[in-house]
């Protein structure tokens, strides 16, 4: 009897074990994945103003590994704030949501919710870059953080289910990324709902990890206190708070046309840095550009590994990111710029 019940939990954890690794299959690759979604696409441009962003139901179709076509229903909804607005974008961020049992034996396996970054004009050059920018960004960030989410470039059709003339497919670079619960899931934490939040209460290893990134891409488009483009995720047992950064487009290194600096900031532009992060000496600063100079290397070479990135804007990213080099690599420089330019209390 204890022999089977030994074969039973071998085998419950077995298939558990299988069932994540399906769940993973989506974020394992960093090849481009071809998604069209064919939904009611003028109602989801048309209602994006609205204060009650309304679900549009959609198909997803891609094709597997063996080139067979898989059909998922979906749905679909505007997201986001600045790049929501029709005033600012031709396309709004998505919203992708799907039913558990849609998506087993798929792709996208064991994952409901994330969200979709689509470009803010799809038909504009200008904004693939942007799109593709960003994802390079996404893909530092978890190069330096072991807490960070994940993410898949995908390049993506929406193809309109009424098939009229005045509503022609549209064709972007996109990326998904894992949704907040899924992502503390993964790390065996729990999201932190409540505002507030001060830089000593953070774990400080973590916390000057991602504020010495925020200052590499020069973005200070978050706050920390109010959860702005910031999830803090909480361990149950030590009560540790770990902060996580995304939404990376308003910083110096994607750099789109539509970015500008809070008034309140002693910067001008996107393109100027400004470390807004916690007040340390430089001894305990060195162990982190320690940490970021040994990953040089590998950013260097990120970009190669990027579809469809322009040379101007690979030439444009690594200029503005040897400053930086140069600065974590100079005492001087980085007392200057980053010991005594900094914040006591938070952001």
């Amino acid at each position: 009897m204890r022999r089977l019940r030994s074969l039973i939990v071998a085998v419950v954890a077995l298939a558990a074990a299988s069932a994540t690794a399906m769940a993973q299959r989506l974020f394992r690759s960093t090849d481009p994945v071809e998604v069209t979604f064919t939904t009611s696409l003028r109602q989801l441009i048309r209602e994006r103003d609205s204060l009650k962003l309304a679900p549009h139901p959609a198909l997803m179709t891609y094709k597997d590994s063996a080139g067979k076509e898989v059909n998922v229903p979906v749905t679909l909804r505007a997201r986001g704030h600045f790049r929501r607005q029709a005033r600012n974008c031709d396309f709004p961020p998505i919203r992708w949501e799907a039913k558990k049992g849609d998506v087993n034996n798929t792709l996208f396996q064991g994952l409901t919710k994330m969200k979709l970054t689509t470009a803010c004009k799809p038909t504009n050059p200008e904004y693939q870059q942007y799109i593709l920018g960003e994802y390079a960004t996404y893909r530092m960030y978890q190069a330096l953080s072991p807490l960070h989410f994940r993410t898949r470039l995908a390049k993506v059709t929406y193809k309109d289910s009424a098939g009229t003339k005045s509503s022609p497919d549209v064709t972007t670079w996109a990326f998904f990324i894992e949704d907040d619960a899924e992502m503390a899931r993964q790390n065996k934490l729990k999201v932190l709902t409540q505002e507030g939040a001060l830089f000593e209460d953070l774990d400080q290893k973590q916390l000057m990890t991602s504020m010495l990134f925020e200052y590499m891409i020069g973005n200070t488009d978050a706050s920390i206190a109010k959860l702005h483009n910031v999830v803090i995720l909480r361990d149950t047992t030590s009560q540790a708070l770990y902060p996580i950064m995304y939404d990376f487009d308003w910083g110096g290194l994607v750099n789109p046309r539509y970015a500008f600096p809070d008034a309140q900031l002693k910067i001008k532009r996107v393109t100027d840095r400004l470390h807004r992060g916690p007040c340390k000496p430089l001894a305990e600063w060195k162990p982190v550009f320690a940490q970021f100079l040994s990953k040089r290397a590998w950013v260097d070479t990120l970009y190669a590994s990027i579809p469809d990135i322009s040379p101007s804007r690979v030439k444009e990213s690594k200029a503005f990111l040897e400053d930086f080099w140069k600065t974590i690599s100079d005492d001087r420089r980085a007392k200057y710029e980053i010991v005594e330019e900094c914040q006591k209390l938070g952001m």
